[in-house]
């Protein structure tokens, strides 16, 4: 797959390691990485039978579709195995569905619309309301009607007058009263047993969350333009079980807020470039990545300049001379599986190759390790400071990117700024009973979600405690709002 990179127009902006480790900048990587595979074309009887039901159902409800021809593939998305049906009429694109494999559940589905007026509201409600008859039948009855937007209508379930987070449909019509897309949650229609959805009577009074809460209370200081703040953060899902108090963790692609503390040894070594020659060789012999007999193009941008291959593949950032990051396309391979490193492992690999880049009085700092959001087989790696025994976060100072199959660096940055002369007074912080008190005091709701256990969703329903998640002024103890 051919992903048109931007380098060379965006050198400045890409330089920040917010950018290095941005979703935007993960989902080049999967494209380029190759997390999204499509096989070949598939032929309408090749389809799972759940899949073909549902495809069936699809052009019953748009007769339209059975005047088109179709383009199928099996990819896989959010690590899941999905039929993509590409209809056209006419040579041109006329709608698209994206089915899964083995459930046959409506993924989404998505009418070519030239449409762009704004549906009467009743015409909307009315022409939705048709649709999912059709659609559901009978278990229409046990959704409520929501509107997001302009020619959307949102279904989603309650039990017991609790939302069932996940179990959604969302559909937008046209000023024809036609459905044009059709979207729904990735837990719609799991359990329609009313007897596996614990009442809330059973819940724990809100009061008593509390213990269960302090502990996800991270003290740490938060750097911004003008000052140091002391600061809690929660550093936990948002969701607790309501019975027991327990994290739920409620998405696959989940991450650990918490920072832990680690001491590193300095090597104290500076890499300086000062041109593309001298970025070549640099890049090939200190990192080890070969650019194939090419040399990179500069691209200057005041005292920052960005070193790209012909080929885009491999990225050298500097700034006033010293290398201060990449990004290795060719370092992202292979192109499929699950990462078979531990996230431990992908830690020491991360400690390895950044400790001879580090001052010497670059020790102690604080670290989490989470798999990327785009790229099954890749951990991001991120380092703030230790100061004063807390993380001094202000973004992610140091970000490196662990192929998690064969170990490689895929991206590297640092730049982390002095660490501020006045700090205030830890001792006067308030304590994690207080700052979970504060967190508490914000809206607090009671939902069914179906938690991750061991990575499989659980079938029946778990009653949670929604928590809605702050940070907390720790001089203070008020919601920063």
């Amino acid at each position: 797959m051919t992903t048109q990179r931007r380098y060379p127009v965006l050198a400045g902006i890409v330089l920040t390691a917010a950018l290095l480790l941005s979703p935007a900048m993960g989902t080049v990587m999967a494209n380029q990485a190759g997390n999204q595979q499509a096989a070949a074309n598939l032929q309408e009887n090749q389809l799972s039978e759940k899949a073909k039901r549902t495809e069936q159902k699809l052009q019953m409800l748009f007769p339209a579709l059975d005047d088109t021809s179709r383009q199928i593939t099996l990819e896989t998305k959010d690590h899941l195995p999905v039929y993509e049906i590409r209809y056209e009429k006419n040579n041109e694109f006329f709608a698209r569905a994206y089915i899964h494999a083995e459930t046959g559940k409506l993924l989404t589905f998505l009418l070519n619309d030239k449409d762009l007026e704004i549906p009467d509201d009743k015409l909307a409600y009315k022409s939705a309301d048709t649709f999912m008859e059709g659609w559901i039948g009978e278990m229409r009855s046990l959704y409520k009607v929501t509107r997001l937007g302009v020619g959307d209508v949102i279904y989603s379930r309650y039990v017991n007058g609790i939302e069932v987070v996940g179990d959604e449909f969302q559909l937008e019509v046209n000023s024809a009263g036609q459905v044009t897309y059709i979207s729904e949650g990735e837990n719609t229609l799991t359990n329609v047993n009313p007897a596996d959805f614990l009442p809330p009577a059973q819940a724990m009074k809100k009061d008593q969350l509390n213990r269960f809460i302090a502990p996800h209370m991270q003290l740490m200081y938060t750097l911004g333009e003008n000052k140091t703040d002391l600061v809690y953060s929660a550093v936990f899902s948002g969701y607790v079980d309501a019975v027991t108090g327990a994290e739920l963790i409620p998405v696959r692609q989940y991450k650990t807020w918490r920072w832990n503390p680690i001491s590193l040894t300095p090597g104290g070594k500076v890499v300086k470039v000062k041109n593309e020659q001298e970025a070549t060789r640099i890049y090939e012999s200190e990192f080890g990545i070969s650019l194939k007999g090419s040399t990179f193009n500069g691209v200057r941008d005041e005292k920052e300049r960005v070193y790209v291959s012909p080929d885009e593949n491999e990225v050298l950032f500097t700034k006033d001379g010293v290398v201060i990051g990449f990004i290795s396309y060719s370092n992202a391979e292979p192109q499929k599986g699950k990462a078979t490193l531990s996230e431990k492992q992908a830690l020491e690999k991360a400690v390895q190759f950044l400790q001879p880049y580090l001052k010497q009085e670059e020790k102690e700092f604080y670290y989490r390790v989470n798999p990327d959001t785009q790229n099954p087989h890749e951990y991001v790696v991120e380092f703030v400071p230790s100061v004063e025994g807390l993380p001094l976060k202000y973004g992610p100072s140091i970000g490196i990117c662990v192929n998690g199959v064969t170990g490689k660096i895929t991206r590297y940055h640092q730049e982390l700024d002095q660490k501020p002369a006045k700090l205030p007074d830890k001792r006067k912080a308030v304590s994690t009973d207080a700052a979970a008190k504060a967190l508490l005091a914000k809206p607090t709701e009671l939902q069914y979600i179906y938690p991750l256990i061991n990575g499989e969703r659980l079938a029946k329903p778990v009653l949670a405690y929604s928590i809605h998640i702050n940070i907390i002024n720790a001089l203070t103890g008020k919601v920063e709002e």
